[in-house]
């Protein structure tokens, strides 16, 4: 899994903007809290990395 998320970095007070731009569903929220990847479903586009306007998601290819 490369897409990682910094959870130092993520306020978890809202709704993740990057989960609805993800083309495959690969991110997913629970309430506020930081969002997860699926990695199995993740195709690491790094739209979500693009989108998220804290920089909490990270590609570490």
């Amino acid at each position: 899994m490369a897409i990682t998320i910094n959870s130092n970095r993520c306020p978890e007070n809202h709704p993740c903007p990057s989960v609805r731009v993800c083309p495959v569903n690969a991110l997913s929220q629970k309430g506020y809290k930081a969002p997860t990847v699926n990695a199995e479903t993740c195709l690491e586009c790094d739209k979500c990395v693009n989108y998220c306007p804290m920089g909490a998601l990270q590609n570490l290819k």
